[in-house]
C-alpha cells in the first residue's frame, strides 16, 4: 500500500535509508518535491554535507527540464549534478572508461577501435555523419577488405549509413528471455549485410561518435562488466533521483537498478498515465513494476494533489485515468482572492462536437485570448490555422507523412536546428523577406548565418546596398500564391548577376546558391515541398513552428501548462485500435496497447489546462455518449464534473 504524501513533505533519515517510488500526476509539484528534498539532503545528510567529492544526482528527461531543475537549485549546484540520462552516461561512464568501451566494442561486436581520441556522443540535432564526405566512408569500407569489397557498388545515403546502430531491442529481449545474449546491429535493408561491420568500424574509430541508443547500451555494459566503474558511480552518488521515470526505457531502467543494488539510494518519480513515449521504448509497466534487488527496501508513495487545474478539469482527468488506482487527484489550486476562486471554479468543461461555424469561431476566440490548440501531429494544426486552403493543408500533411517513419523529429529540426536542407532554405528566404519588409539588419544577419560565418566588419555600406537591391528585385512582385521553391530559385538566379559581385565574393562565396533538397529526399517530400505557397510557408514557420506557437503537439506540450487549452486529439482507428466513442465509454490507460497509449496522450493533453478546457470532437462521438459516460463516472466516483456541450 502506497503512503500518501504531499509535494511539501521532506523525507526523514529513515525514509532516506530506503529506495522510493513516488506516483504523482500532472500539477502535483513533482519537481518542487524533488528539488526541496535534494536541498535537504545536501544540507543535512552527512554523506553529502561532510564530503567534497560526493554528489546528489538528478536525472530528468529533457535538456529543458535539466535547466529548470538547475535554476531552482541555484546555490546548491556545487553538491548536485543534473543530467539527462544520456548526459549522465557520457560524462560519468563513457568518457572516464574509454578502455572499457573499446574492450566491449571488441568483445561484443568484433570491432577493434584504436585509442586515438575520445569516443563521445553524436551532437544534438546533427546526424552522426554530419560533415563527412560519403566517398571517404566508401573508401574506408573498400580498404577494410580490398579483395571482398573492391568491386562493390556503393550508393548509400549518409542518412541510411548513420542509422546503423546497436540493436538494443534484441539485446533486451535476450536478457528478458534468459537466453544467450544477442549483440547485433540493426540497419536499413538497403545496406548490404557484409558492409554493416566495416561501416560501424568507420563510425566508431574515425568519426568516434555513438548514437543515443548506443550510449545506453555501452553505459550499461561498462557498469555491468567493470566493478571498479560501478563502485566509482556508487561512491560519487550516494543518492540518485530520477524524474519523469515513466519516460524511461528498459535499458535505462536496468542501469539505474544496477547502481541501486548496493549503497546508493534511488528515488524515482513518475506517472504511468503520462507515459506516451512507447516509440522510444518507454512503457508504463517499467514504472509500475520497478523494484531493486539488493540491500535496501523500496517504499511506495503517492501525491494526489493537483495545484495546476480547477476541480472540474481535475475531475475530468480523473475520469480519463479511472483505470489507474495509484493516483486519484484532488484539486489544491491556490487563488489570490475568494472572487478569483469562485470565478475559476465555476468554469465548465466545454465539449465542441462537430465543425460548425460556431465551433470554429469559439476556437478562434480561445486562440485570440492566449489559448493553444493541442493536436496529435503538427500537420493537424492546419485545421485551425486560418486561411489555409485544403490543397495546401493536404501538402503539409504529405510532408508530415514523409517523415513519419524517419528518426528525424521534423518540428525540432525546424524550430531549433535547421539541419534539414529544405527547412534551412525556407528559413533563409523568409528571413531575408522579413528584413526587406522591416529594414532589419538583424534579420539579414540571422538569415546569412544559416549558411556562412559572418564577419560584421565586411558588411560595408556597398554590400548592404547590394543586399537591399537584391531583396527588392526578388520580393517586389511577390504574392501569397508564389511557390516558395520558385522564390528560392529566383534568388539563386539573381545572386549570380554582376551587380551583386561584392556581396557574393566577400560574404557568400563565388559559387554560392541555396540548395533546397538532398539526394536522399523522397519523391513524395520533394513534390509536396515544391507545392507550398509563400503564404502557407510563412504561416508554417511563423505560427506553427515558432517558439511561441499557439499550435502544438501533445508530445511538445508535455510539462507545459496554459490557462486555456483546446484539445483536438483524434485517434487513427486503424493504427490506434480505438474510436473516440470507445475512449469515452470505457477509458483505459494502464496497459501497453496502442489504444491505451492514445488514452494517455488524450489525458496528457487535457491535463495541460489550468482554467478553461475545450475538447473538440469533429466526429465519431455523440452528445448522448459523452453525457452517459460522465454521468456513470460521477455516480461511481462521487466526483462532480460541470460541463457544457456546444454543437
Amino acid at each position: 500500500m502506497a503512503i500518501k504524501i504531499t509535494s511539501s513533505d521532506i523525507f526523514n533519515a529513515e525514509q532516506l535509508a530506503c529506495h522510493s517510488k513516488i506516483y504523482a500526476g500532472p500539477g502535483a509539484g513533482k519537481t518542487y518535491f524533488l528539488v526541496e528534498n535534494v536541498k535537504n539532503i545536501v544540507t543535512t545528510n552527512p554523506l553529502i554535507a561532510q564530503s567534497r567529492a560526493r554528489r546528489v544526482l538528478c536525472i530528468t528527461y529533457t535538456n529543458a527540464a535539466v535547466d529548470e531543475i538547475k535554476r531552482r537549485l541555484d546555490n546548491f549546484t556545487d553538491y548536485i549534478e543534473v543530467y539527462t540520462i544520456h548526459g549522465f552516461i557520457i560524462e560519468n561512464i563513457i568518457k572516464p572508461f574509454q578502455d572499457d568501451l573499446r574492450a566491449i566494442m571488441k568483445s561484443d561486436f568484433g570491432i577493434d577501435v584504436n585509442n586515438k581520441g575520445v569516443i563521445s556522443s553524436q551532437i544534438e540535432g546533427l546526424g552522426i555523419l554530419h560533415g563527412i564526405d560519403k566517398d571517404e566512408i566508401y573508401e574506408f569500407i573498400k580498404k577494410t577488405n580490398s579483395n571482398e569489397f573492391a568491386n562493390d557498388d556503393f550508393n548509400y545515403s549518409k542518412k541510411v549509413m548513420g542509422e546503423v546502430e546497436v540493436d538494443n531491442d534484441v539485446f533486451l529481449a535476450s536478457l528478458a528471455n534468459g537466453v544467450s545474449r544477442q549483440m547485433k546491429f540493426k540497419a536499413s535493408s538497403k545496406i548490404n549485410e557484409k558492409h554493416i561491420l566495416p561501416l560501424k568500424k568507420y563510425v566508431w574509430s574515425t568519426v568516434r561518435k555513438l548514437t543515443h541508443n548506443e550510449i545506453l547500451y555501452f553505459g550499461y555494459r561498462i557498469l555491468e562488466s567493470n566493478p571498479t566503474a560501478l563502485y566509482a558511480i556508487r561512491v560519487k552518488f550516494p543518492f540518485i533521483f530520477v524524474d519523469e521515470f515513466q519516460d524511461t526505457n528498459p535499458l535505462q531502467t536496468l542501469l539505474i537498478k544496477l547502481i541501486g543494488q548496493k549503497s546508493t539510494v534511488v528515488g524515482v518519480v513518475g506517472d504511468i498515465a503520462q507515459s506516451i513515449y512507447s516509440f522510444q521504448g518507454a512503457h508504463p509497466s517499467d514504472f509500475e513494476n520497478f523494484s531493486i534487488d539488493g540491500e535496501r527496501e523500496l517504499k511506495e508513495y503517492n501525491i494526489n494533489d493537483n495545484r495546476r487545474s480547477t476541480e472540474n478539469i481535475v475531475n475530468f482527468c480523473n475520469f480519463l485515468r479511472q483505470s489507474d488506482q495509484h493516483v486519484v487527484q484532488i484539486s489544491k489550486r491556490l487563488y489570490d482572492t475568494a472572487d478569483a476562486k469562485e470565478q475559476s471554479e465555476s468554469k465548465k468543461i466545454h465539449f465542441l462536437i462537430g465543425t460548425t461555424d460556431k465551433i470554429q469561431s469559439t476556437i478562434q476566440d480561445v486562440l485570440k485570448n492566449g489559448g493553444v490548440v493541442l493536436s496529435r501531429t503538427w500537420a493537424d494544426a492546419f485545421d485551425y490555422v486560418q486561411d489555409i486552403d485544403e490543397p495546401q493543408a493536404s501538402l503539409l500533411k504529405k510532408i508530415y507523412n514523409s517523415y513519419y517513419t524517419s528518426p528525424i523529429q521534423i518540428r525540432e529540426e525546424i524550430v531549433g536546428h535547421n539541419n534539414v536542407t529544405w527547412v534551412r532554405a525556407f528559413r533563409f528566404i523568409l528571413g531575408l523577406w522579413e528584413s526587406y519588409l522591416n529594414g532589419s539588419f538583424i534579420d539579414i544577419i540571422q538569415s546569412l548565418t544559416l549558411y556562412v560565418d559572418i564577419d560584421l566588419y565586411k558588411l560595408t555600406p556597398k554590400i548592404l546596398f547590394q543586399i537591399k537591391r537584391l531583396s527588392e528585385n526578388i520580393f517586389n512582385n511577390i504574392d501569397d500564391h508564389n511557390q516558395t521553391c520558385s522564390v528560392i530559385k529566383g534568388f539563386n538566379t539573381e545572386i549570380q548577376k554582376a551587380e551583386y559581385i561584392d556581396f557574393r565574393q566577400t560574404i557568400l562565396g563565388t559559387d554560392f546558391e541555396v540548395p533546397v533538397f538532398d539526394e536522399f529526399d523522397r519523391e513524395q517530400l520533394i513534390e509536396a515541398v515544391n507545392g507550398l505557397s509563400w503564404d502557407t510557408s510563412y504561416k508554417l514557420f511563423k505560427q506553427v513552428f515558432s517558439d511561441n506557437s499557439k499550435y502544438m503537439t501533445v508530445h511538445q506540450a508535455k510539462g507545459l501548462e496554459w490557462d486555456k487549452v483546446v484539445v483536438s486529439v483524434m485517434p487513427n482507428t486503424r493504427r490506434n485500435g480505438i474510436s473516440i466513442a470507445s475512449l469515452y465509454s470505457s477509458p483505459c490507460l494502464t496497459k501497453e496497447t496502442p489504444a491505451d497509449e492514445f488514452t494517455r496522450m488524450y489525458y496528457v493533453a487535457c491535463s495541460r489546462a489550468k482554467e478553461d478546457l475545450y475538447i473538440h470532437i469533429p466526429s465519431g462521438c455523440t452528445k448522448s455518449e459523452i453525457e452517459l459516460a460522465i454521468k456513470t463516472f460521477c455516480k461511481s466516483s462521487k466526483q462532480s464534473i460541470a460541463y457544457e456541450i456546444i454543437i
